[in-house]
């Protein structure tokens, strides 16, 4: 990169720069100040790793080193597994150390130890401060799980590797899976459970159980439910596109939270992080193994969802709006678009079409012109490293849509 960078023109004309030739060697330059910063801070992490490897329990004085000698700042270490949650260790015992008659420790006699999920679901306040207000600040807990823990016990086998677990306070569970068709089109499945945990030794067991009222997003019970009433629990207990999903859902109390969870929790595939794309050569596989690598060690263990009328913030449990929470309430938003005769926008409509707010840059891109029919960007753009947009472009808008019968006239006059 530094060779690379050393290479380019520090002065452009203004037809260069009119032609976006410097837009090129300013990526040149951030990718080279971004590299810069991960050596460094490598260097900072690895330094102290090497003294903690180094040491050997027969010198080892501790009054010796500070915890930043040993342990590098900022460092989180890996992921917790769900038996590490369920089995936290926050301190001694009161027997304190324990030992074996091997002269091993006894981890489980050694540690005091809580249950993140009933710890964090059982959080509650003894007054309700507000009409409407439930005394649990958390409505549900949610986690990845790796597939591989839990096909043995599910009848899909063909599923993306991340699976998520939702968990609410009244004991109700669920699984969403996920998987791609062949065009990348995901497809969501919920599966209700019960009484998941984790061994020591990484195996996970669950109860399947039938669609019921109270599991989490609660959409079962819901009368805005849009599926066929004939068979409700066949469909939902079904595999479905993500846009299935939100033109089910997207009018129920939790409106598009399985979707949310789903976005939120899973990993998803960025070309920038992925090591085995063809055409790149060792090094540059072996710097995006190293970018991904620094993506999964800020991830939370946990995502924790906020109950009706509870607002999450650094202060606590804050009683008040819906932060942190998937309800419609909180997630709906009205999207308006206007503009003059030349833009060949409809006049006075409304689109009765669900879409999320993933739409809105592939929908101005497209009108703009700069948008292909596949939301893969003109050349252009793909030049600058823009890729095809996860969200659908609301295609009503455009001129020669299709889809006019998602479209309503409610009478407005034309733009200026």
């Amino acid at each position: 990169l530094q060779k690379l960078w050393d290479a380019q023109p520090k002065k452009f004309s203004k037809e260069d720069q009119d032609a976006g030739v410097d837009d090129a060697s300013k990526r040149i330059f951030v990718d080279l100040d971004r590299s810069r910063g991960q050596l460094t801070e490598y260097r900072d992490y690895v330094t102290p790793m090497q003294r903690l490897l180094e040491l050997e329990p027969v010198t080892f004085v501790p009054s010796r080193y500070r915890i930043a000698d040993l342990i590098p700042k900022m460092a989180m270490g890996d992921h917790n597994s769900v038996y590490e949650l369920q089995n936290y260790v926050v301190g001694l015992s009161d027997a304190g150390l324990v030992v074996n008659a091997d002269g091993s420790l006894d981890e489980s006699g050694s540690f005091s130890r809580r249950n993140y999920f009933q710890l964090l679901q059982g959080a509650s306040v003894r007054n309700n401060v507000q009409p409407g207000m439930a005394n649990r600040p958390i409505d549900m807990i949610a986690t990845r799980l790796p597939a591989s823990l839990v096909r043995s016990q599910i009848l899909d086998k063909d599923i993306s590797d991340d699976v998520i677990w939702i968990s609410t306070a009244n004991g109700k569970q669920a699984l969403l899976l996920s998987k791609l068709g062949p065009s990348g089109q995901v497809s969501l499945r919920y599966v209700p459970i019960s009484n998941l945990t984790e061994d020591a030794d990484g195996h996970v067991k669950f109860d399947l159980i039938d669609l019921e009222p109270g599991l989490p997003l609660r959409f079962f019970e819901d009368p805005a439910l849009a599926v066929p009433s004939n068979d409700v629990k066949g469909w939902l207990t079904g595999w479905h596109t993500d846009v299935e999903w939100l033109r089910a859902l997207h009018q129920t109390k939790y409106s598009n939270g399985l979707i949310g969870l789903h976005e939120e929790l899973a990993r998803h595939s960025v070309e920038r992080t992925t090591p085995d794309a063809p055409g790149i050569s060792a090094d540059e596989s072996l710097l995006r193994r190293f970018v991904r690598r620094q993506r999964y060690l800020v991830e939370a263990d946990l995502l924790v969802v906020a109950n009706d009328h509870w607002n999450f913030d650094v202060r606590g449990f804050n009683p008040g709006g819906n932060h942190g929470s998937f309800f419609r309430i909180s997630t709906h938003s009205e999207f308006m678009i206007a503009g003059g005769r030349n833009t060949n926008l409809p006049v006075g409509v409304a689109i009765t079409e669900p879409y999320d707010s993933l739409s809105y840059v592939p929908t101005l891109l497209a009108l703009t012109g700069e948008l292909r029919d596949d939301s893969r960007p003109l050349p252009i753009l793909w030049e600058k490293g823009f890729r095809q947009f996860p969200g659908r472009v609301v295609k009503e808008l455009l001129p020669d849509s299709s889809d006019k019968e998602k479209i309503t006239t409610n009478g407005a006059s034309p733009s200026p």
